[in-house]
């Protein structure tokens, strides 16, 4: 059944049903704030607009992250998944074709067009500590105020052996989102120094809409437990 739901038009299709659904929950995401500081209203507008504008999601960009989470292959039926700040259900669809519960699956932001998206801050979750075997941020990072911050988080709230994949975007020129300047090897550091092993990395470079070159950094880290030990540790 997950085959067949995440084959292209089948995919569309019922994405299209869920999200029509939840129409009518996009008028009310501009009432307020869950997070009362200029850089996180401005987070909040921003997606908001993006979210009302395009009302329907359609690009299914975010795969490549739920596709690194289920490395090495396994059961992930029993795993407990986070989202982070996927905007509405159709990211939460694509956790499910790769193998998620639906039940298993919860998911934040900073406002909700899903019974299943709680309000929250990813920098100050109100998650218990290992809570998720695997977390998703899917070109959210930068929304961050501060990554080492969000990351740490993450790092919390994931069961140790547990995995969060997401991407990053360096482009220190910019004059939007300050953590577009925090660079891949600042990242793999702080990785590094909050417990995590980077078992999948790769970038890429494109222009931007502004003419500039950025870079997209993309990681999938495991949090290593206390009293493990590595035959071979691998650092990036």
């Amino acid at each position: 059944l997950r085959s067949l739901a995440a084959l292209p038009g089948v995919f569309d299709f019922v994405s299209l049903i869920l999200q029509v659904r939840d129409l009518s929950r996009l008028a009310k995401i501009r009432d307020g704030y869950a997070v009362d500081s200029h850089h996180h209203r401005d987070v909040h507008d921003y997606n908001a607009e993006v979210t009302q504008t395009k009302r329907i999601t359609t690009t299914r960009r975010a795969e490549r992250y739920y596709d690194m989470l289920a490395l090495p292959a396994r059961d992930l039926s029993g795993d407990r998944l986070l989202i982070v700040g996927p905007r509405n259900v159709h990211e939460l669809l694509i956790a499910w074709t790769r193998g998620f519960t639906w039940r298993l699956i919860e998911a934040i932001d900073l406002y909700s067009t899903n019974p299943k998206i709680a309000v929250m801050n990813m920098e100050e979750m109100s998650f218990e500590d290992a809570r998720f075997d695997a977390v998703a941020i899917a070109n959210t990072l930068s929304y961050a105020n501060d990554t080492r911050t969000a990351l740490t988080e993450v790092a919390r709230v994931l069961k140790p052996g547990g995995r969060c994949s997401f991407s990053a975007t360096y482009d220190p020129d910019g004059s939007r989102w300050k953590e577009d300047a925090v660079s891949g090897s600042e990242i793999a550091k702080i990785l590094h120094e909050i417990g995590f092993e980077i078992v999948i990395h790769f970038a890429s470079d494109k222009l931007n809409s502004e003419g500039r070159l950025q870079t997209s950094h993309h990681f999938s880290a495991r949090r290593i437990a206390a009293e493990e030990s590595r035959h071979d540790p691998f650092a990036l």
